[in-house]
């Protein structure tokens, strides 16, 4: 009944693993069929058209990522301190903050696409690229806007609604792709247009989905302080500098692409990076499942749960990297095929297939290192696999020709590499558990207990019983250690017959930490508050007694379980 064999925790991601997944392929999927209906309509220039207007829409990527990821971590952390409020106020100022900065920057890249346009594009492609940015430009607000309910429709545990509304995306930028390039003959006009409207549809699905329903987070604007800010943008930018260095990593070995002189190597390029971009999914798809996840566990110093969902994030991520990488290796030629190009890319797309599970591995750690607050760690691990690595090595391949793909291992492997190295000199110099960089210290000193319990009378005695070794070890007084017992029996046996599923789990933690004593009870089924609930009837006297013995309860609904904590 330890820790580490918490089924509660095991099925609260993967039940929100694929719909996220999905979410955020529908998420990049868009510029995976841009490139194959482009490629297949107007050719190697077309494909090369797309591939260089990358930078400016992931650095739309970045602002909306900036704000959101960094926004929904504060709120998951004050979640996590019981502060709800504070969460809400956090998204609101995001809001407008949003609002105001993505759009100043849509404008100012709409008014300036000419020259946008001439540095990224060559003398073939850049009025291809032109008309593509200035279309994307008109939307953009949309797609920086639409990170923010992404974002916080996960911290609720409406993964399934968010998933809803990409698959919308991909399923209607589809259907306008081929509709707009091959029926009405628009050009790349169609497929940017495509991309708008589909990312406006997807927008304005998301918002509604969030801000209808019983969750807590509602349309309001407010104006965020310096200091909140500052906080937004220092745990945002993990996520942000990925794209910003994203939009670099392509321009940088474009450069270095054409200026080897060997043919097609360009759209070879263009090929793997919209590959890349499709196995995203599986990059930020399995470590954003575990984000608000790991914040609010994080806020609630719980670092053996933080331990337990990097484990299994790393478990999911490298055996989905394996299966998408397997088929990339089995069969490069066909998936060259589908862009409808005449160069041969299977060597690049087998050396992108051999870093994906090495690639998974690092971004689960960049993640997990943010959502801790090791953000030095976060940003080393970003910027060595989203630029610096992958440019060296650009470099130093640049004479072996077409081998020069090498780059896309070299530089995932030796980022894991940095990663063991630089967390054990952390671990060592900060006093943190190795590679996690987790202060364990209430669980290594014995002062916090977790496990789960199944939902059944036998599993509930038996954590009432064993808590009592805790309680001595902790030193609890005996109206302390009664208080406890008494709790968790009576808690959980009325939780499992109002809320929980028959075969559901419920997660159980016991703080004993400055001189408080918390319980904190998490469990699956119907949104339920035990503490309202409570009446006159005999059901809810032992709840009663034990309102009246502790100090205070709370109640909070996040991730989509419902969270009773009480402090003795």
């Amino acid at each position: 009944m330890m820790r580490e064999d918490s089924k509660f925790i095991s099925r609260l991601y993967f039940r929100a693993l694929f719909p996220n997944v999905i979410a955020v392929l529908g998420g990049t999927v868009n510029v995976f069929f841009d490139g194959i209906f482009i490629g297949r309509k107007l050719g190697d220039v077309g494909l090369e058209s797309v591939n260089q207007c990358l930078p400016v829409y992931l650095l739309l990527c970045t602002i909306g990522s900036l704000y959101a990821s960094g926004a929904s971590f504060l709120s998951a952390h004050a979640i996590g301190e019981n502060d709800v409020e504070e969460g809400k106020r956090i998204f609101q100022g995001v809001m407008l903050d949003a609002l105001l900065v993505g759009g100043a920057f849509c404008l100012l890249g709409f008014v300036f696409a000419g020259p946008i346009a001439g540095l990224l594009g060559t003398a073939a492609s850049s009025g291809y690229v032109y008309l593509y940015l200035r279309i994307t430009l008109l939307g953009g607000i949309a797609k920086i806007l639409l990170y923010i309910p992404y974002f916080y429709l996960r911290l609720e545990g409406r993964d399934r609604q968010s998933m809803a509304a990409m698959l919308s995306m991909t399923g209607l930028n589809i259907v306008l792709d081929y509709c707009f390039l091959f029926l009405l003959d628009f050009g790349i006009r169609g497929a940017a247009w495509a991309s708008v409207i589909a990312t406006v549809v997807a927008a304005g699905m998301s918002f509604a989905f969030l801000w209808t329903g019983d969750g807590v987070f509602r349309l309001g604007f407010r104006m965020l302080r310096m200091s909140d800010r500052a906080a937004v943008f220092r745990y945002g930018s993990p996520m942000a500098v990925n794209n910003v260095l994203s939009s670099a990593r392509i321009f940088v070995v474009n450069l270095i692409l054409g200026s080897m002189g060997i043919g097609g190597l360009v759209s070879v390029f263009a090929i793997a990076n919209n590959l890349n971009e499709f196995s995203i999914c599986i990059q930020n798809g399995v470590p954003q499942t575990a984000a608000a996840m790991t914040g609010i566990f994080h806020g609630e110093k719980d670092s053996g749960s933080v331990r337990l969902v990097v484990k299994i994030e790393l478990l999911a991520g490298i055996v989905l990297s394996l299966l998408f990488g397997t088929v990339l290796f089995l069969f490069p030629a066909q998936i060259g095929n589908l862009f409808g190009s005449s160069v041969d890319c299977s060597f690049a797309v087998r050396c992108l297939a051999v870093s994906l599970v090495f690639a998974t591995i690092n971004s689960v750690m960049s993640y997990s290192y943010n959502a801790v607050g090791q953000l030095t760690a976060a940003n080393a691990v970003t910027v060595s696999r989203g630029f610096v690595a992958v440019a060296v090595f650009a470099l130093l391949f640049r004479g072996l020709g077409e081998r020069i793909w090498l780059f896309y291992p070299c530089a995932e492997i030796v980022t894991f590499l940095l990663i063991v190295a630089g967390s054990l000199w952390l671990a060592r110099k900060k006093c943190l558990q190795p590679f996690y960089l987790l202060d364990d210290s209430l669980e290594r000193n014995g002062n916090s207990t977790a496990f789960a319990v199944a939902c059944n009378d036998k599993d509930i005695c038996e954590a009432s019983e064993k808590i009592h070794s805790f309680c001595e070890h902790n030193h609890f007084t005996p109206k302390e250690t009664m208080t406890i017992s008494l709790a968790l029996e009576e808690l959980l046996t009325i939780i499992t017959h109002e809320s929980c599923p028959p075969d559901g789990f419920m997660d159980v933690r016991v703080l004993a930490w400055e001189e408080r004593r918390i319980i904190r009870i998490r469990s699956g089924g119907r949104r339920y508050n035990l503490i309202e609930a409570q009446d006159d009837s005999l059901t809810y006297m032992g709840v009663k007694m034990i309102c009246t013995l502790a100090q205070r309860t709370e109640y909070l609904s996040a991730l989509g379980v419902n969270t009773l904590i009480i402090y003795i």
